[in-house]
This record gives C-alpha cells, structure tokens and sequence, in this order.
C-alpha cells in the first residue's frame, strides 16, 4: 500500500484508502501514517525533479534512512524543504519494503514517468519482456532510485540469460512542457556465451556421473533440457535440465530428491559459462498400491508426495484421502484404504492397500423440507450426480461436503440466512440414495434501505433500471453485491475513478434478526475531466491514427471503461507490441488530469522463408479419394481408380514479406511466393483500417498459382480484387461492404473421362464482379448462438462490359433467428434463398452456381448432394477394368432454397454438456429459377447422352421441393459443440441414399 502526503497532513491515498474513506474512517492518511510509526525507516529520498541535486537538502532532513519512522520529523522535514522555497509544494509518499519504510519526498512540480525504452536490446528481446523487468509502473513521480533498481534488474536478467559481459545505462530525456520523463536504458549486449561443463554439487561421484550422464543425453534433448558444451547458453534450458535431473532421481525412487540451479561460473576469456546444479539425492521411497490398479500417471496425480518432493505424515494422509476419493469417484462407493509406512535408513516404503469392494451406482438424489426453491434448482447445483445409461455417476464424501454447501449457498443468496442443508446417506440394493435434507428457517427482509454519500449523483442515476434491493423485499447478499458493483461502475464510468461503495446489513433489533437495515456507503472523490492528452512513444504512427483508436476524449469525464477500451484498440490495430493508456498522475482530489498514451511500435518488418527438396509421385491412387476442380465441389472417386504414375523431383521454397504501419496509418502489405516442381503461387495483399481517413476499412489482394500437381487436371488461376467496409452502429451488429473481384481459371490437361466435371465452355473463365453485402449479426455466440438473430443479404453482378466472359447476377440472402424457450431449449430456425440470372444470351459459369446438401445445409443429402446431379462411369486405364468405376458429378443450379429448424434440448442432468436436437431441413438446388414446378415427387426422369471420350452420361434434374428429418446429439466443447447428425430424406431421389450421417464440429446454422 502507498500513502502520499501533502504538506504534512495531505495523504493522497491509494484505494485502499479510498475504501477506508467510505467506510468511515476519521481521517485515512493519518491513520496509513500511524501504522508506520515506529518502523525501521529503509530508504529516504528526495525525489519529481531529475535536474535537481539532492545532496544540498540533506542537511535540512529531519527523517534519516535506518531510523525508526516518525510521523512528527516527516512533517518537519516536509516543512523544512518547503522553506527552502525551491519547491512549490512537497508530498509524501510512503513505501512499504521487506526491510522497512521507503520514504519518498516528492518536489513540487513533478515530474512523471511516461515511457521507458531499451536501445540495443529489442533485436534480441520482446519490448513486453523488457519492460516486465524493468518494473515499469505508470503513475509514478520521477525517482532516482526506481531507475538504478531497474538497471540493476536488467543487467542481472540479460546476464541470466547468457548475456554475462552486457550493460546498461539509462538516460533520462526530459519532457518540461508536459512535466514527464522517458528514460532509455541503452544496452549493450555484447557476446552471447556457451555453455561449458555440468557441474553436480551435494551427490556422491556415483550419482555426478548419473545425472551428468542423462543431461546430455538423446532423452534430455527430446525434453528440450540437453546441456552440451559449446552449445549457446539457455536459461530456459537450464529451467527444463532441472526439472529433468529432478525426475530423473524419482524414476530412481528418490522422491524427495530436490534439484536446485546454483550458479553460472562465467570465465570471459573463453565466453563460457560452467552450469553448476546442487543435488540432495534423499533416500529412496518406494510407493505400493496394493489391490487396485492405477496408471502412472494418475498416481502422481493423487499421491502428493510425487509433487512435494518430500516425505510427511500429513502428505501421507493426504495421499489416502485422495485415493479414497478417487475410487469412490469410479463407483467404488464402499471403498476402503489402508497406509503402512515401514522406514530405514535406506528405503522407506508406503503401501496403499485398497479394498474396492462392490460396485455400485448413485440411485437416487432427493430434497427434503424445500418450500421456497425447488428440488431441480437446487440440484443443478449438486456436484454429486445421479447415475444414468453410461454413468455409475459421481458420488464421493467430499463432493457430498461441496455439495451441502453449493446448496446452502444458494438458500443465503435468497436471503435464508439461518439455513442448513444436512446430506442423509443410504443405500438401496447397494446403490447410493443422497437425500440433502434442509432446515429453510425464516427469510430476511430488507426493513429499511438507506444511500448515503452520494453528494453529486442523484439517487436515480446511481441506478438507473433501479436496486436489487428495497425496502420490504427479500434481502440477499447476492442482490447487496451486485448493487455495490452496480453503483461503482456508474461511477467509474462517470469520472469518478477513486469512487468506492462499500455497504452493510444489520438487524433491526436483537428480537428481530430476520428484518434488515441496508446501507450503502459511497466515497465519491472527485470527478475528474481529461485536460489534456499526451501521445509517447509513436516513431512512425502518425497522431491522427492513435486518436482514432483512443476513446478518451478532452474535456469529457475520464472513464476507466474508456482507457481500457483505448488500450484495446490501440492493440487491435497489430502495429503496436505494448500500449497503456492512464492518467499521468494517480488520481487524489485534482479535477482535471492529463492522460497519457503510452505505445511503443512493433517491428514494422517481418521475412519468413523456406527452402526444401520435393520428390513427388504423381498419378497412381489420387490422394483423398477425390477430385477438387478449382470452383467446383470435390468429386468422390471410384474406390481402385488409378492413373499412370509419374515421378518428379526438384527444389521448393517459399518466401514471405510483411511491411507493418506503412504511411505511418497503420495500413501493411505482405507479399509471398511459393515455388515447387508442379506447384508455383504468387501472392500479395494491402489492408487500410481508415480508408481516405474515413471510418471505412479496406483491404486489396491479388493471387496467381500455377496447379499440376492433380493427374486428372492442370490449372491456371488468378485473381485479384478489393473489398471496403464498415460497421453502420456503435454496437457493431451491422457491417456493410463493397467489392470488386476479377477472376481467371484455366484449366488444361484434364483426364480422359473427366471432361463431364467442368464443360467446355467453362474451362477457361474470367470473372469481373462487382458486389455489396449487408450482416445484421445480434448473436450471443457466434459459434453455438442460445438468442439473437443473424441476417445477410449479398448482390452481385458479373458484366462484360468489365472484362467478364459472361454477364449474369446473383442474389444471396439468409436469416436466422434463436430463441430460449422454457427447459433451457433453443429453438433455431434459418431460411437462405439464393438466385442467379444471365443476361444477353450468357449463361452462369459452373464454378457459380449453387449447391447443397451435408451438415450444414440439407441433411438428407450427401456433400453437394442436391439439385442436378451427372452420372459416368470413369476409368483410370481404360484398357484395365479394376481401374473403372461410377462417379456422381453435381451440376449445380441457379436457384438455392434451404430451410432449417431445430430444437436444442440440453441433457445436463444425463451428462453435463450433452444435448440432442430434431431438426427438419427443407429445400433443394434447382437447375432453373421458379417457384411454380415445386413438387414432392423428386424421382424425375433420367436423360442419358454420350461423353466427348464415348462414355454414356445419365443426368438427374429433381425440381421437387425435399424434407428432411433427423436427429442429432451435441457435445459441449471450449470451441464449440462437437456435432453428430443423422438425417434422413423423406423424398427418395434415385442414386442418393436417404439416411445420411454427418460427424463435425460446431452447431449447423
């Protein structure tokens, strides 16, 4: 805790003291004051002004370093410096050591610390590290000695990392018209050493060799922990070495085996540094788990003494319960366990004997004596769970402990102060019944509701959707909480940074506990506005581009919301690798205060490459099983099919080059190359956060590759194009873009019978489309959404008056919306409808035109399932029928219809995360636009023509309108709910199975 002190008496708390304030104490800084008195007094300075010196007001010091602290000679010598009259004002601030009192004498005015830099050290370090080490506080007034610590730190952590010959000064860098101080520590790095021998301290020539021996071994250099002479010097090496010495002695039972890094013996003639370890081997201790099996590493899990490293009676107990609790947990409700030690002075063993016994299952869990919260609410909150169809359930004495208390927590939270939850076990045929029987007592009520301290906010604005709490309702120390929450963010939203609230809740009398007053406490402080605002740091950025980012704004109350959110966007920008954003000087009674933005830019520069040699098989079984045609879906092959095989041989490499922060507008380019035998990319983009410095976004991209790496096909692709966008609402829930994209494909080469994937007309293709897209996305979660809606609508037109060999447009448009419904059920519903039209006698390129069909579409149908689909009959050598085989080709339409629904019910009191959902998906792809030949008849009649190569092709055109049905089961995941559908088509189409079985990641819509 710091205190500071104005004057003698003027304590400019911290908020520590800002909470004493609000809990009434007399006066905060006094009392801080009073409980140093009397302590040793570590450090005396003088310090804000670094072009002072320092040494001509020692004899004016009434305060000395090793002194006992006394509150009356800091007063005398604050007034002492005062009348020096060199100072306007003089604070105190008061610093709490291990060795004391660190008394800090700040001269008015001061100066503050704005940014610290390391020159000469960011080639090799990470700007965040440095600056971790170096201590760095913001808020701090100028001192001295806070500069010296810093130095001493980074030059004993470059020299732990194997910079022993480096050094640092610091120079200060005066900034008078805004009173701050940037300080550079410049470094010089010098050599990096090597590392020389590994030295053993404490164990016999036996256990040296030993471990010298497994350092430097195959299995340490697969742990990253091999320590070879001449081998650059590796603190982080020699972490992982002395984990693995240490594993090492407990794989040879020596369990409470300690491992300790001592020092590094540096000679810098040869620039190598000796790593010396101190080893307490211990004796050996050999642990026993008898009756029961346990895998190794579960029994480091439950045993403590594997990670203590040490041996005692408690660790032993300790090791019991575990054991007992964990076989408990598997169903072994009547388990029992038995220690026995047995030591010398070589070997100690403990032995676990585990009587299993029978298994059994948790039956039943019940509440007894509820009346005001039911049974399911307060099960939800036992962690003791009931067995179900795969599930013994969990059952263990400490869960039923943790699940008495979840449970009576939940009656105090409802204002059932006097409540108890008694857990009552019995057995039935065996089986576990836990009945948690509970004594509800009487409910507390708030009698009176009392605000105090609120001198500048009305009491309407503290609150504005009102209190948890009132006056006859029930009282909760719950609902107390969030109203304290509630009540200090409006504050610290509001300017009031060093506002606290704290509250209390006493009966109204002795004979009558149950009815409660409430107060709340409020230590406003002052309001403070932003005066002014500093940039530091920024080299190339240019000020236009952080105040965009900033969300601080002058003359308007300082919010701690608005400089955490600066500092957010001045991160999310990627051309910064450290930002703060704070007032330049803690916040005491002042009104106005500056604020500082402090950033430092990250590399603007990035090469990544890689070189390598390629020996590729082309042909023979083509990896995958399928065909993936540049724009088309994949296309499944017949099972046996081959191509004749080819073998190529030659260099590859690839090259990447990124330029951050270029105009110093935050805007970057990367450019990147790939080059192999059969496969040569090209590539390039340009992103722009603030277009023309508008609030538009934009991005450029242009790509070409050269493909022969499939024996079906060869392809030439290119593309380029540019995108603006923005989002039209503060909440970002909607985004407009604009495109532009030119496309070429050429594909050549392609394998006999293969022809019927892409027709002639579409082998050789450019693309010219200009396009806008409108997302309304009020989601709760983008990836498993429980409320909200989502809505997109995508145009686009294709002219050939822009360079396009056909002119045509297309229309994409989906909405989704998802519901709670009572049970913790979503309801999810989505509609896309999709239209392409030609004009001028063009037509639509296969590569754009619409399929469907799988897990996230229509789950009726396979992958690209629906719609028009084209059969053959392909063969690898036409001359060898095993090569031969059927394959089914989608074709596409013009038209897209897909409409979901499903219902998401949660099975939580099975197993927690898991969920199953009906769902029904409608619709299908059609070859012509119209909503007039919808049938349900989908068995249309086949058209049979012959191939270019003479094979027979049956083509399927379905217009019908399919349902499909199915069911499906989730499991929750941190990235999303893993996903097994089984779908089955209501509509048979000839050639498609109906029931289909899809296993991903993530919900469907």
């Amino acid at each position: 805790m710091r205190g500071r002190v104005a004057g003698a008496v003027l304590f400019l708390a911290c908020l520590c003291a800002t909470r004493m304030w609000a809990q009434g104490s007399a006066d905060p800084g006094t009392q801080i004051m009073q409980s140093y008195e009397g302590q040793n007094v570590s450090v005396v300075e003088i310090a804000g002004q670094p072009d002072i010196d320092t040494s001509k007001y020692e004899s004016v010091l009434k305060q000395h370093q090793g002194q006992p602290f006394s509150m009356e000679k800091v007063a005398a010598t604050v007034e002492a410096l005062k009348k020096t009259g060199d100072f306007k004002d003089v604070i105190l601030d008061l610093r709490p050591e291990t060795s004391g009192v660190h008394v800090m004498f700040i001269a008015q005015p001061a100066y503050y610390i704005a940014l610290y830099d390391f020159p000469g050290a960011l080639k090799n370090f990470p700007y965040s590290r440095l600056i971790q080490v170096a201590n760095y506080q913001s808020q701090e007034p100028y001192s001295k000695l806070d500069i010296e610590t810093a130095q001493k730190s980074l030059e004993k952590f470059f020299h732990q990392v194997g910079f022993f010959e480096a050094t640092v000064q610091p120079e200060i860098r005066l900034n008078k018209e805004h009173g701050i101080v940037n300080v550079d520590f410049t470094t010089t790095l010098k050599r990096h050493a090597k590392f020389g021998e590994v030295k053993i301290e404490g164990a016999t020539l036996q256990d040296t060799a030993f471990l010298q021996g497994k350092v430097r071994g195959f299995m340490a250099r697969t742990r990253g922990a091999q320590i070879r002479p001449g081998k650059p010097y590796s603190s982080r090496k020699i972490q992982l070495a002395t984990n693995y010495l240490q594993g090492a002695l407990a794989k040879q039972q020596h369990l409470g085996a300690d491992v300790k890094f001592v020092t590094a013996e540096y000679d810098p003639a040869t620039n190598v540094a000796n790593v010396v370890f101190h080893v307490k081997v211990g004796p050996k201790v050999e642990v026993d788990i008898v009756g029961a099996h346990l895998w190794p590493w579960t029994r480091k899990k439950l045993i403590p003494i594997y990670i203590e490293g040490s041996i005692d009676e408690d660790l032993i107990e300790e090791g019991e319960r575990n054991l007992h609790s964990y076989f408990q947990s598997k169903g072994f409700y009547d388990a029992v366990v038995k220690t026995d030690v047995k030591q010398n002075a070589e070997l100690t063993t403990i032995s676990y004997t585990i009587t299993k016994n029978e298994k059994h299952k948790v039956e039943r869990l019940d509440v007894e004596g509820n009346n005001s919260i039911s049974s399911k609410d307060l099960l939800n909150n036992s962690q003791v769970e009931k067995a179900h169809f795969y599930s013994h359930g969990k059952f263990s004495e400490d869960l039923v402990r943790k699940s008495s208390a979840s449970l009576r927590a939940v009656y105090l939270n409802a204002g059932y102060s006097k409540a108890k939850v008694t857990p009552r076990v019995t057995r039935d045929r065996g089986n576990i019944v836990v009945t948690y029987v509970v004594e509800e007592g009487p409910r507390d009520y708030v009698a009176e509701l009392h605000i105090v301290g609120n001198d500048t906010v009305p009491m309407e604005q503290l609150s504005p959707k009102g209190l948890q709490l009132g006056v006859n309702r029930p009282y909760s120390p719950l609902f107390e909480q969030q109203d304290r929450n509630n009540i200090a963010a409006h504050y610290l939203t509001n300017g009031y940074l060093t506002a606290g609230v704290t509250s209390k809740a006493v009966p109204v009398s002795k004979s009558d506990p149950h009815h409660l007053i409430v107060t709340y406490k409020i230590h406003e402080g002052p309001k403070v506005t932003t005066a002014r605002i500093i940039t530091v740091g920024k080299q190339q950025t240019k000020q236009e581009i952080v105040d965009r980012a900033s969300v601080v704004k002058v003359g308007v109350p300082l919010s701690e919301a608005d400089l955490l959110s600066s500092e957010s966007r001045l991160y999310a920008m990627g051309i910064f690798d450290w930002a703060q954003v704070d007032p330049k000087r803690g916040i005491t009674s002042q009104n106005q205060e500056e604020v500082l933005i402090k950033v430092h830019e990250t590399k603007r520069n990035t090469i990544t490459y890689g070189f390598g040699f390629e020996v590729i098989n082309r042909g023979g079984s083509v990896p995958g099983g399928t065909v993936s045609v540049p724009g088309i879906p994949p296309v499944g092959l017949p099972q046996g099919f081959r191509t004749s095989e080819s073998t190529f041989w030659g260099p590859r490499g690839t090259f990447s080059y990124t330029r951050r922060n270029v105009r110093g507008l935050a805007e970057s380019y990367t450019l990147g190359a790939f080059a192999g035998r059969l496969d040569q990319r090209v590539f390039g983009n340009y992103t722009i956060p603030y277009l023309l410095a508008s609030s538009w976004s934009g991005a450029f991209q242009v790509s070409g590759e050269h493909d022969a790496t499939n024996p079906v096909f060869s392809a030439l692709n290119g593309a380029a194009g540019f995108q603006v966008q923005r989002y039209l609402d503060a909440k970002q829930t909607k985004q407009l873009f604009f495109r532009y994209k030119f496309q070429y494909t050429d594909l050549s080469n392609i394998f006999p019978g293969f022809e019927i994937l892409v027709p002639e007309e579409d082998r050789r293709v450019r693309l010219s489309t200009l396009s806008t897209s409108f997302v309304r996305d009020t989601r709760d979660n983008i990836l498993d959404a429980h409320k909200g809606t989502y809505g997109t609508v995508d145009l686009g037109i294709t002219p050939q008056a822009l360079g396009s060999s056909e002119t045509f447009a297309r229309f994409l448009g989906q909405f989704a919306f998802y519901k709670q419904i009572p049970h913790g059920i979503i309801w999810a519903n989505s509609f896309r409808l999709g239209i392409e039209t030609p004009f001028g006698g063009s037509h639509v390129p296969t590569s754009e035109l619409f399929f469907s069909g799988g897990g996230s579409t229509l789950r009726g149908f396979p992958l690209n399932g629906a719609g028009p689909q084209q059969y053959t009959t392909v063969c690898g050598d036409p001359n060898d029928t095993s090569t031969c085989g059927p394959i089914t080709v989608p074709t596409g339409g013009k038209q897209l219809i897909i409409v979901n629904s499903e219902l998401r019910i949660p099975l939580n009191q099975l197993y927690k995360g898991l969920g199953i959902v009906p769902f029904y998906d409608g619709g299908n792809v059609y070859k012509h636009v119209g909503f007039s030949s919808f049938s349900t008849n989908c068995n249309a009649a086949a058209t049979t023509s012959t191939g270019s190569n003479g094979q027979t092709v049956t083509l399927v055109e379905p217009s019908c309108f399919t349902s499909s049905i199915g069911l499906g089961v989730r499991y929750n995941t941190p990235i999303g709910p893993v996903r097994l559908d089984v779908g089955h088509n209501l509509n048979h189409i000839t050639g498609i199975k109906s029931t289909q079985v899809f296993i991903t990641l993530g919900q469907a819509f």
